[in-house]
C-alpha cells in the first residue's frame, strides 16, 4: 500500500466524515425545525397560575383569604419594574447571564458537563430561569429527556416572550415556603408589603428560597434563610448588583416575620361572598367598613349577657350606606367562633317573621295615593273579619287616632285599615318591588295579616326596604361590591319624595325622642326615623332606623324559633341600635331629611283631619301632598258643631272611661304625648334633669291659657301650639291639659 493510496484513502475518509456530519447537522437541523413546528408552544399555559382570593373591605384590609385550588396561596400579579431587588437577587442566584442568553445557558451548559466527567458526580445544574419557569408551569419527571424537552421549550419560549415577562412569570410561578406560590403572596405573608417594596435584605432571604422552599422556609428554619440569604448576596457582589457595603448592611438588617395567621374577620359577610363567584378576579374590595363592622360587633357583644340571660341566642345587625344601599356592616349571630347551636347561622339573611315592621310601607302606599296625611283620622276599634280577630299588641283600643299616632304607636286595626284601601294585593307587589323576596307566596296566601307581619323577611332584605325610604322613594338592590352605578339614579322609584318625608317625619318625630329608646334622643343621638317590631308569639325582635346617612338594622331571637318574653322590639332591639348611632355619632349631630317644595301646609279639622266644613270649630295644620292629598270634607260635622262619629266608631267610645274628666265636650286636643307611650329614665346621666318630655296641645282660641297637671299636681301653663318640658320621674303618670273653662283632655304614660 503505497503513500499515494493512503492519501486518496484519507482525503476520501474526510469527506465521508465531513458529509456524514453535514448530514447529520441537516437532519438534526430539519428534525429540530419539525418539531418546532408540530409542537408550537402554546404561551398562555405559562399565565393559567391558579390564584386565591382575597376578599377586602373598601380601604383594601384583607378580611378572608380563599386559597388556590391545591390549598395554595398564590398572588400571580407581580410585574418586572426594572429596579426591583427580587428580581436582581433571583438573576444572580439562579441564571446570571439570563438577559444574554437565548433560554439555554450553553456556558452552563458546558460546566456542568465538565464538573460531572471530572468528579462522575452532578456538582451543579444548568437550568436557567426560562428552563425553570417552563418545568414549573409543566412538570415532568427529573431526567436528562425531561432536560431536553426543557431546554427545546424554552428556547420556543424566548422567541415568544420579552425577558422582562419571562422574570415576571418565573417570580409569579416561584415556590416560596409553606404553601406560598409567588413572589407577592410571599411578600404579603411575611412582610405585609408588596414585592416592589422589598428591601435587599428582605428581597436577598426570598430569593433563596425557591431552590428548597422546604428547607430554606424562613419561618420554621431561620439559621438555614439566613445562609442561603448570605449566598444570595454573594452571587450579587459577584454580578455587580451591589457593593460589599450594601451586602453587609443587608445581613445586619433585622427580619421581622408577620403573624402568618390568616385573617377571619366579618365571618358571615365573607361567607355571603364565597357564594358568589370570584369571576377570576384576585382582590376583591368589597363595601363593608371595617372600622363599623368593629363598632356593631362591639355593640352586640356588648348586649350579649344580657340576651343570654333572658335565653337569647340569636342576634344579628348590619349597617346599609342610605345613598347607595351599600352593606357597611353586617354581624349574623353575636359569636360566630361559640359552640352553641346555630352561632354560625347567619341570621342577616335567615327569614324571620317580620312583625310590624312593614307596616310603614303601606302608609306611604296610602300617602301616595293621597288616602292619607299625617292628621288624618282612623279608627282603632275592635273588628272582625271573617275567621281573623286582630288586635292591637296591648289588647286595648285608641278609638279614634291620627295616621301620626297610629303609625308611632304601631295600632294593628288602623293598619289593617290603610292595607284594605290599598288593595292587599298591591301591598303585596309592593312589597315584592322593595326586594322582600322571600314573599313567595302569592298575595292570598296572606290575607290582611300581611301588613302586620305574618309573612318571613331578613333583616338584609328588609333593612335595604327602609333604605328606599331613606333615599326619597328610590329603591336600589343592596350591594357588597363597590359600583359606580350605585346611585339613586340608576334606581327605580317606588314611592315619591314627598310620601317618603311624611313616613320619616312621623317614624323620626318629635314625640318619638325618648319613647322605649333607652336614652335621651334629643341630648345623645341625632334625629332619626325608626320602626320596631314583633313577631307573634314573640319569637322575633326587630328595629329598623335611618337618616339621611344611614339605615341600621337589629334582629333578635333564636335561631331555633324558641320564644321569650324579652323579645319585644322596643325594648330589646332598639337599644343595641341607639348603641349603635351613639357609636356612629359621638357628638350627638346628624343630619335629617330637606322637606321636599311639593310638602304643603293645609288647614284642616281639628278632630278629623279633613278639609274642613262651615261647622267645624276649631282647626289645625297638617302637612300634604300639594295636588296629590285629596281634599274630603270633614265627616264628622257635616250636621253641626257637635261630632258625629260612625255608629260603630260611636259605640265603641261610649264604652271608655274618660281620662281626663268632660272630654266629649272639650276642643282640645292633646298632640304629645301620645296616650299609652312609655319612656326609659336613665339615672346614670350626667345631667339626669335634661331627662325631659315635651307637652303640647292644640286649641281653637289660640290665645288662651292651657294649664297642666301631672298626677294632679300643677306644672305650668302654655299656649295652644306651644311646648312644656316636664323632667322625668319613674312610675306611671296621668297627664291632664284643661282649657280655660275647665274643660280638660288627658293620656297616661309610664316611666320605667
Amino acid at each position: 500500500m503505497n503513500a499515494a493510496f493512503i492519501s486518496r484513502w484519507m482525503r476520501r475518509g474526510w469527506r465521508r466524515i465531513l458529509w456524514i456530519g453535514a448530514t447529520a447537522m441537516v437532519a438534526a437541523i430539519a428534525t429540530f425545525a419539525a418539531l418546532w413546528l408540530i409542537f408550537p408552544f402554546h404561551k398562555e399555559s405559562l399565565y393559567n397560575i391558579p390564584a386565591s382570593v382575597s376578599w377586602c373591605d373598601r380601604d383594601g384590609v384583607p378580611l378572608r383569604i380563599r386559597l388556590s385550588a391545591g390549598d395554595f396561596d398564590s398572588v400571580p400579579t407581580y410585574v418586572y419594574h426594572g429596579d426591583d431587588w427580587i428580581a436582581k437577587a433571583v438573576v444572580a442566584a439562579e441564571d446570571q447571564r439570563f438577559w444574554r442568553h437565548c433560554g439555554v445557558d450553553i456556558c452552563a451548559v458546558a460546566r456542568s458537563c465538565k464538573q460531572a466527567a471530572t468528579s462522575m458526580r452532578r456538582v451543579s445544574g444548568a437550568s436557567t430561569l426560562s428552563m425553570q419557569l417552563v418545568r414549573r408551569s409543566c412538570p415532568r419527571q427529573r431526567n436528562l429527556i425531561a432536560k431536553g424537552i426543557e431546554a427545546f421549550r424554552a428556547l420556543q419560549m424566548e422567541r415568544q416572550l420579552t425577558k422582562r415577562e419571562i422574570i415576571s412569570l418565573y417570580l409569579n410561578h416561584a415556590p416560596l415556603g409553606a404553601n406560598l406560590v409567588g413572589i407577592e403572596a410571599a411578600s404579603r405573608r411575611y412582610f405585609a408589603k408588596g414585592a416592589h417594596d422589598l428591601s435587599l435584605g428582605e428581597a436577598s432571604l426570598l430569593a433563596g428560597i425557591p431552590q428548597s422552599p422546604t428547607r430554606f422556609n424562613p419561618v420554621k428554619y431561620p439559621a438555614a434563610a439566613k445562609t442561603r440569604q448570605a449566598y444570595v448576596l454573594r452571587r450579587m457582589v459577584a454580578c455587580s448588583f451591589i457593593t460589599r457595603e450594601q451586602m453587609d448592611n443587608a445581613l445586619a438588617q433585622p427580619l421581622r416575620f408577620r403573624d402568618n395567621r390568616y385573617p377571619f374577620l366579618a365571618p358571615h359577610f365573607c361567607d355571603m361572598l364565597a357564594r358568589q363567584a370570584a369571576n377570576g378576579a384576585i382582590e376583591m374590595r368589597t363595601t363593608l367598613d371595617l372600622g363599623l363592622q368593629q363598632t356593631i360587633e362591639e355593640s352586640l357583644a356588648k348586649y350579649a349577657p344580657t340576651l343570654r340571660a333572658e335565653r337569647i341566642r340569636g342576634a344579628a345587625a348590619l349597617v346599609l350606606d342610605a345613598k347607595t344601599s351599600e352593606v357597611l356592616a353586617l354581624v349574623g349571630s353575636p359569636d360566630f367562633r361559640a359552640r352553641t347551636k346555630g352561632a354560625q347561622v347567619n341570621a342577616a339573611v335567615a327569614p324571620r317573621s317580620a312583625g310590624s315592621t312593614l307596616k310603614p310601607f303601606a302608609y306611604a302606599v296610602a300617602t301616595d295615593r293621597g288616602m292619607l296625611t299625617p292628621l288624618r283620622v282612623l279608627y282603632d276599634i275592635p273588628q272582625s273579619y271573617s275567621d281573623y280577630d286582630p288586635a292591637n299588641f296591648d289588647k286595648t283600643h285608641g278609638g279614634v287616632v291620627t295616621v301620626r299616632d297610629a303609625l308611632i304607636r304601631s295600632l294593628n286595626l288602623p293598619a289593617i285599615d290603610v292595607e284594605k284601601r290599598i288593595g292587599q294585593p298591591l301591598f303585596h307587589a309592593k312589597l315584592r318591588e322593595l326586594g322582600l323576596q322571600t314573599l313567595t307566596e302569592p298575595a292570598a296566601h296572606y290575607g290582611l295579616g300581611l301588613v302586620l307581619g305574618n309573612a318571613e323577611v331578613t333583616l338584609l332584605d328588609l333593612t335595604n326596604a327602609y333604605a328606599c325610604l331613606a333615599r326619597g322613594g328610590v329603591y336600589l338592590p343592596y350591594r357588597t361590591m363597590p359600583s359606580a352605578a350605585s346611585t339613586a339614579a340608576a334606581g327605580t322609584r317606588q314611592f315619591s319624595a314627598e310620601a317618603s318625608w311624611l313616613i320619616s317625619d312621623i317614624l323620626g318625630g318629635d314625640e318619638r325622642a325618648m319613647d322605649s329608646s333607652g336614652t335621651v334622643a334629643d341630648i345623645r343621638i341625632p334625629r332619626l326615623a325608626w320602626k320596631t317590631g314583633t313577631s307573634s308569639g314573640f319569637r322575633d325582635a326587630w328595629t329598623i332606623a335611618y337618616n339621611p346617612d344611614f339605615v341600621i338594622g337589629v334582629w333578635l331571637g333564636n335561631p331555633d324559633g324558641r320564644p321569650s318574653g324579652f323579645l319585644v322590639g322596643r325594648k330589646a332591639a332598639t337599644p343595641i341600635v341607639w348603641d349603635i348611632c351613639r357609636r356612629l355619632y359621638p357628638t350627638g349631630n346628624g343630619p335629617w331629611f330637606a322637606k321636599p317644595e311639593a310638602i304643603e301646609d293645609r288647614e284642616v279639622c281639628a278632630l278629623s283631619g279633613q278639609t274642613p266644613s262651615p261647622n267645624c270649630p276649631r282647626k289645625i295644620h297638617d302637612h300634604a301632598i300639594k295636588d296629590v292629598s285629596r281634599y274630603e270634607t270633614c265627616e264628622v260635622h257635616l250636621l253641626g258643631t257637635a261630632a258625629v262619629w260612625p255608629v260603630a266608631v260611636e259605640a265603641f267610645l261610649k264604652t271608655q272611661p274618660s281620662a281626663g274628666g268632660d272630654d266629649d265636650k272639650c276642643e282640645l286636643v292633646i298632640t304629645t304625648p301620645a296616650n299609652g307611650s312609655s319612656y326609659l329614665f336613665m339615672p346614670d346621666m350626667a345631667q339626669p334633669q335634661q331627662q325631659r318630655i315635651p307637652f303640647t296641645a292644640n286649641f281653637s282660641n289660640a290665645s288662651a291659657d292651657l294649664h297642666w297637671f301631672v298626677n294632679d299636681q300643677y306644672l305650668g301653663a302654655s299656649k295652644s301650639g306651644e311646648t312644656l318640658f316636664w323632667s322625668l320621674s319613674k312610675g306611671q303618670h296621668r297627664i291632664v291639659c284643661a282649657d280655660p273653662k275647665g274643660k280638660s283632655r288627658g293620656v297616661v304614660i309610664s316611666v320605667r
